[in-house]
């Protein structure tokens, strides 16, 4: 038994053993406090932990956000189906603006025939009326050069009508069956 403390090098005599043992927590203790005085010197993150600490969380909200987009659950095929209704209910929009437009457009192209109706119209109303004045004024000429010569064939004959008119109007004196001249260029006298 003896053999054994000398073949791993441990000493016989006990202050030797404890002068090592007394060596070796020196040591330890020396460490000890080495390891505290550099815990002791580590500057104290915490604050910028905690700065790093909100940033991830506002990036998690944000993320979260952008994962319930509409647009990040769609598939192309899903992107390009809403992109053709998309554009389908913008052309069925424009085709509906332009039918309005359109129909605008008749009842303004309606009005400006009515009026250009009611204008020609008016036109063919006052040529109407200007030829009708025209065939009355030449009527009137007609039957007033026909009226006085039938008038003055109705009257009685004893009353020499036609011969009257005819003397004035070459005005030449006109004989009468009595053979009295009278002179039809004058205006007959007053009588007191």
């Amino acid at each position: 038994m003896t053999d054994i403390p000398r073949q791993y090098g441990i000493a016989d005599d006990p202050t030797q053993a404890f002068e090592s043992l007394r060596q070796e927590i020196s040591l330890l203790q020396t460490a000890i406090q080495g390891l505290t005085a550099a815990r002791e010197k580590i500057p104290d993150y915490s604050p910028t932990l905690a700065a790093i600490s909100r940033q991830l969380a506002a990036m998690s909200e944000g993320i979260a956000r952008l994962e319930q987009a509409p647009a990040v659950k769609l598939t192309p095929s899903m992107m390009v189906q809403q992109l053709a209704k998309a554009a389908a209910d913008a052309r069925a929009d424009d085709k509906r603006q332009l039918d309005e437009a359109r129909a605008d457009l008749h009842k303004v192209i309606g009005r400006m025939d009515g009026l250009v109706v009611r204008a020609r119209s008016t036109d063919h109303q006052r040529r109407r009326e200007l030829w009708m004045m025209l065939g009355a004024f030449l009527f009137g000429i007609l039957l007033w050069s026909i009226l006085p010569g039938f008038v003055a064939r109705s009257l009685p004959e004893s009353w020499h009508v036609p011969q009257w008119m005819a003397a004035r109007t070459l005005g030449t004196e006109q004989i009468t069956p009595d053979d009295q001249v009278v002179d039809n260029t004058q205006t007959p006298e007053k009588k007191d």
